[in-house]
């Protein structure tokens, strides 16, 4: 197995497991926080935001911006391959739909609630954080889990496809 492979194969890997992350929490947790109370939504999401800087969602996270763009790299060989196209198009999804939605829009946003005191903040200043947090942040995530399904399928139609000279020589 050639290296350009294996690393296609853990940038589709690590796009995947936070695919997954995003996709579980549109279609699960979202909508369960959604049910709870003021101070249970921002406890929860205060919780959240602080349990998943761990190495093991860091890996894959962070994983996926730099292995895509080196497998787009090791692909740029055949620049009119459909691989490199889809590898390629997936990086650029990824890194601006996924990442960079992420660093510009969800994480000031968890940064602003892991400031709010929520023993020493009243009914009202709980509600307005909520409705001031809750909202943006869940059309931004709405944004970054369709940018890396999106990523996702590219990346895997990548991985699937072959490459001509490889066809051409019977492989």
């Amino acid at each position: 197995m050639q290296g350009k492979t294996v690393v296609l194969g853990l940038a589709t890997a690590s796009t995947a497991l936070v695919t997954g992350v995003f996709y579980g929490f549109s279609v699960a947790v979202n909508p369960a926080l959604a049910r709870l109370p003021d101070p249970g939504y921002l406890a929860a999401m205060q919780a959240i935001n602080e349990v998943i800087q761990n190495p093991w969602f860091a890996a894959s996270f962070f994983g996926a911006p730099l292995l895509l763009p080196l497998a787009t790299g090791l692909h740029a060989g055949r620049p009119y391959s459909r691989r490199f196209g889809l590898v390629g198009a997936a990086t650029v999804v990824y890194l601006v739909g996924s990442l960079g939605v992420t660093v510009a829009g969800n994480i000031p946003l968890n940064e602003r609630l892991a400031a709010l005191s929520l023993a020493q903040a009243s009914v009202a200043q709980m509600s307005q954080a909520r409705h001031d947090f809750a909202a943006p942040w869940n059309r931004w995530h709405t944004i970054r889990t369709v940018a890396s399904v999106l990523a996702l399928g590219l990346v895997v139609g990548a991985s699937l496809s072959q490459d001509r000279a490889r066809q051409t020589a019977g492989a």
